[in-house]
């Protein structure tokens, strides 16, 4: 039983996290948006290309052709954080 209420305490911190993350980004006082090469870097690219190929994080390419792909970081955040706990397989 307090292994549960551990669990439920970190996704409620973790949750509270992220929201005020949101709130920040919406605001303009921190950048969500990551390039590509960033998100490749933090995450590892065959990670990020399996999200993204899985439909669990869309890539922002605003043109065609030379634009910058970009990703949301706190998307990748959330996903990394679930595979971590093993929510997401």
């Amino acid at each position: 039983m307090e292994l549960n209420l551990f669990e439920e305490k970190a996704l409620r911190i973790e949750s509270a996290k992220m929201g005020a993350e949101i709130a920040l980004s919406r605001l303009g006082l921190i950048k969500d948006e990551i390039s590509q090469r960033e998100a490749y870097r933090l995450f590892n690219e065959s990670t990020v290309r399996s999200w993204v190929n899985r439909g669990l994080v869309k890539r922002v390419k605003p043109g065609e052709l030379n634009s910058k792909a970009s990703y949301s970081r706190i998307e990748l955040e959330t996903l990394k954080a679930l595979e971590e706990k093993r929510k997401l397989k």
